[in-house]
């Protein structure tokens, strides 16, 4: 197949989309596919200033025009990227912006499958990173809606994101679950270049990784490193990420006097060595469609405790010791990392427990296959409705799923 993939994230984003869509590609490609990848980085040239100017103006326009000014850039950018003249089987957007913007350069001829990463609706997501209100507020509501009422191939990366996002798309939508997965054999070979023992020695080393913002809630850890110093001091938690709640952790770290006891370990590309380094994990994650990083974490072998939000049951569910209640506060987490710091046997059956269920749900193989039988069913499904509709001169007669098994 001739694959185009698309998103309005960059490919060096510190997010679990990017790990998705450059795993996605190199995959496809290793079976023999064709496959682009299309976001705002691949424009370059005299167009992408003029972009640039476009931007500007728009945040001069108000505080609607300034709500939306960063899609609409991002939307012309993967506009302008596509190459028209490739002829693509399908299309794989990892939102719904991208989506639209090459079902306007490419047209009705090409379907084009949205993979949602949401955890939460797309326009309260915008909305919690960039607040504003009013009108401003409604314009980014609608066009979201109206966008979601376009796609009609939609695979989510989990049950939590289907049901969250289903009755946004059109009733006709054809829409799949596939599950997240990671390369686990690859992720277990990198070597191991940290050494966080050296630097903590005899501390038991707890582990936090994401983007420091309030949905990842990493002041919920360090609330809790404040209960929990009141029973023991041999603690570390360490935050692995970089993020705009970066100042606000430190000032509340060091208003608890916690200096010895929660450290910003800033951004890392490759976290296997920093995971490698923890003797427990811990995802307090508000608002999470998947959690990537559970996977990652299954991967070094560390222990994982997560609030239960989302999708994080999903990929927890053979060991629901692990899921913590949504409304845990700082007391009952403490008392958690308590426990588990205490008892190191039950903490390798569960990293034990944790990395065989990995290995049999979460492998990238089943996740690049089941993928491709997706894109190929909306090949199919998508030139039935275009024969059903009185297709163009020229356009194919629609193969069956099992002719296109071979493409």
């Amino acid at each position: 197949m001739n694959i185009l993939l698309t998103s309005f994230l960059h490919p060096d984003a510190p997010s679990g989309v990017r790990v998705h869509y450059l795993q996605l590609a190199a995959q496809l490609r290793l079976q023999g596919h064709l496959v682009d990848v299309v976001t705002p980085a691949t424009l370059t040239g005299g167009r992408r200033h003029l972009l640039a100017a476009l931007r500007h103006v728009l945040l001069r326009l108000g505080p609607r025009a300034q709500a939306l000014a960063g899609n609409i850039s991002c939307f012309l950018l993967v506009c302008w990227g596509i190459n028209r003249r490739r002829a693509y089987d399908v299309v794989n957007a990892q939102d719904v912006g991208s989506g639209v913007a090459a079902q306007w350069v490419l047209g009705p001829r090409v379907p084009v499958v949205v993979t949602g990463h949401f955890n939460e609706h797309p326009a309260t997501e915008q909305l919690r990173q960039q607040p504003c209100a009013g009108r401003a507020a409604r314009g980014v509501r609608r066009w979201y809606d109206a966008l979601l009422a376009r796609t009609q191939y939609f695979i989510s990366v989990s049950v939590f994101g289907l049901r969250l996002i289903r009755p946004f798309l059109p009733a006709s939508a054809e829409c799949r679950v596939v599950h997240n997965g990671l390369d686990l054999d690859a992720l277990r070979a990198r070597p191991a270049r940290v050494d966080l023992r050296s630097r903590f020695p005899h501390q038991q080393i707890i582990l936090n990784i994401g983007q420091l913002e309030s949905r990842k809630n990493q002041g919920l850890l360090v609330d809790a490193a404040r209960e929990l110093r009141q029973v023991r001091t041999d603690f570390v938690i360490g935050l692995v990420g970089k993020g705009e709640d970066e100042d606000l952790l430190l000032q509340r770290i060091a208003a608890y006097g916690l200096q010895a006891h929660v450290v910003l370990l800033g951004y890392h590309h490759d976290v296997m060595p920093w995971l490698r380094c923890a003797d427990l994990y811990v995802h307090v994650a508000s608002h999470e469609t998947f959690g990537l990083v559970l996977l990652e974490a299954a991967a070094a072998g560390v222990p994982a405790l997560a609030l239960a939000v989302g999708g994080v049951p999903e990929v927890l569910h053979a060991t629901p010791c692990a899921l913590l209640p949504p409304a845990t506060d700082a007391a009952g987490l403490a008392g958690q990392l308590h426990h588990w710091l205490n008892a190191p046997a039950l903490r390798q059956n569960l990293a034990d427990r944790q990395a065989a269920s990995a290995t049999a749900h979460f492998g990238v193989a089943r996740m690049v296959s089941e993928t491709l039988a997706f894109y190929r069913h909306a090949i199919w499904h998508h030139r039935l409705q275009l024969l059903a509709v009185g297709h163009p001169s020229g356009c194919p007669a629609a193969p069956s799923p099992a002719a296109l098994s071979g493409s």
